[in-house]
C-alpha cells in the first residue's frame, strides 16, 4: 500500500510491480524528484558531464549516500575523472573563499552606511 505521505510513493509502487528493480526506480527518479545515478565514479561523471554540456545546469548540489565513505568516493573517485575531461578545476585561484567562488571584489561600502557615520 502506498505511503500517504508521499505522493511519490504510489508510482514507486506500480513500477514495482511491473518489474522495475530498486535500482531502475532509483536511477529514474521515481521516488527522488533528482537524478539518482547508480553505478560507478565513471557512470555519474558521465551523467555530469551530459547534463553540463547540454546547458541543463550550471553546477551541482550533491547528495552524498548515507554511509561514512560517500565523500570520500565522490572525491576520490569522480573529481579525478572529471579533472580529467577538463569540468573541474585542479585548483583554486586563490587562498580567500571570495577567490575561490570567483566572486567579485566589493566595490567599497554601502554609501547608506557611510552616510550615517558621517
Amino acid at each position: 500500500m502506498p505511503s500517504p505521505h508521499d505522493p511519490r510513493s504510489a508510482r514507486a509502487l506500480e513500477v514495482a510491480r511491473e518489474g522495475w528493480t530498486l535500482r531502475d526506480v532509483l536511477a529514474h527518479g521515481v521516488i527522488d524528484y533528482h537524478p539518482v545515478v547508480a553505478g560507478t565514479a565513471a557512470d555519474v561523471a558521465d551523467h555530469m558531464q551530459q547534463w553540463f554540456e547540454a546547458g541543463a545546469c550550471d553546477g551541482f548540489s550533491i547528495a552524498i549516500d548515507s554511509y561514512h565513505d560517500g565523500f570520500d568516493a565522490f572525491v576520490d573517485k569522480v573529481v579525478p575523472i572529471l579533472q580529467e575531461r577538463g569540468l573541474f578545476h585542479d585548483d583554486y585561484e586563490g587562498p580567500t573563499l571570495r577567490e575561490k567562488l570567483g566572486a567579485h571584489e566589493q566595490y567599497g561600502l554601502d554609501p547608506r552606511l557611510t552616510k550615517a557615520q558621517s
